[in-house]
């Protein structure tokens, strides 16, 4: 009897390794079709947690408590904090193009700059999600922003 629960306490620890290594597989963009790029892409939004190349992260304030990117019909919207951004994107030879589309035109002075958090969203190539994060990579798979799933 003992060598059973002992047998079967293995197998669910086991098991339940499988599953939490499963789930903390990485999505890379490079390594995927470009269908699949977008599947993963279309109808998610995501919050701005870190501009990774300014070693700047999102301060949520009063005001402005996140900033979202989203993604619907191959479409992107975001807002860099006093401006709306948008456009299409697409995916193609394993890259991805974000092509820049409308924009606001709202005067964003001085006493707005520490307020702004322009991600240069058209320079990314590739993206990788890792858990819950999405993180959207240049063309030498440098890490541009990291943005977290919006729940």
């Amino acid at each position: 009897m003992m060598r059973v629960l002992t047998a079967l306490g293995l197998i669910i620890s086991l098991s339940f390794g499988t599953v939490s290594c499963v789930s903390q597989k990485t999505f890379d963009s490079n390594k995927e079709k470009s269908e699949v790029i977008m599947d993963k892409l279309n109808n998610s939004s995501w919050v701005l947690k870190r501009i990774d190349i300014e070693n700047r992260d999102f301060v949520p304030t009063e005001e402005q408590k996140e900033l979202e990117l989203n993604f619907v019909d191959n479409f992107y919207s975001t807002s860099d904090g006093c401006n709306g951004i948008g456009g299409e994107f697409s995916a193609e030879d394993n890259q991805v193009i974000f092509k820049a589309g409308m924009s606001t035109m709202r005067y964003c002075g001085e006493e707005m700059a520490h307020l702004i958090y322009k991600v240069p969203i058209t320079q990314t190539k590739s993206f990788q999600i890792k858990k819950d994060q999405l993180q959207l990579l240049d063309e030498n798979n440098e890490v541009i922003a990291t943005y977290e799933k919006k729940k």
